[in-house]
């Protein structure tokens, strides 16, 4: 019989493929929001960065029915409102370190329909996630520069068994040890897309912890 880890990645990975190949929305109701990133990104040359047309992280969320969600990376809150759309009920918590991506995401967010269910949490990721509650999330979503290890263990705790991971910029920076932790075959299920890893949390086998 499978384990709910490995029909889990199953479904993350058919989501990844189906939205890879799914054609650009032309009628995404967040696409002023991505705009303004781009404009903002141009502008300031920062690191803000509408991630594609948002389909991946939304479809995972969908495909899993993640109704509580954590983002590392907000810029100007594209793919936490793109995730909270797709399942009813779903709440975001976005994690963003720049002081004025979090005023710009606020107001953005302000003005779309799922803003109540979208928290903006000011603060570096490893120092945000030690304060979430452990096993609380069935989705997470790095979105910042490069992953570290701190902040994939970090991840790690906050998701439950079963729960998926989706870290993008994988190759980016010189830390191998973030890499190194999501192909653990003990922690995780784990499918590499380019610079993608879609990544489902295995359950600590009984008497450890993981």
């Amino acid at each position: 019989m499978p384990s709910h880890a490995a029909s889990g990645i199953r479904t993350v990975a058919i989501a990844a493929i189906a939205a890879v190949r799914r054609p650009v929305r032309t009628d995404d109701p967040f696409a002023d929001v991505q705009a303004a990133t781009r404009l903002h990104r141009r502008r300031h040359r920062c690191g803000a960065f509408a991630y594609g047309d948002g389909s991946l992280p939304a479809t995972v969320a969908a495909a899993t029915g993640a109704r509580r969600i954590v983002e590392v990376g907000t810029a100007l809150g594209y793919t936490a409102l793109s995730m909270a759309a797709t399942v009813p009920g779903a709440r975001v918590d976005t994690i963003e370190a720049d002081d004025q991506h979090v005023r710009l995401a606020r107001a953005t967010i302000a003005g779309h329909g799922p803003a109540s269910r979208v928290t903006v949490m000011p603060g570096r990721a490893e120092e945000v996630l030690p304060t979430l509650a452990e096993a609380e999330y069935d989705l997470a979503f790095f979105d910042g520069f490069a992953p570290t290890l701190s902040v994939v263990r970090g991840l790690h705790r906050l998701l439950r068994p079963g729960g998926s991971l989706i870290v993008g910029n994988l190759i980016l920076g010189p830390e191998r040890a973030a890499a190194d932790h999501l192909g653990s075959a003990r922690l995780w299920q784990t499918h590499v897309f380019g610079e993608t890893a879609l990544c489902v949390k295995r359950a600590a086998p009984e008497g450890e912890a993981a």
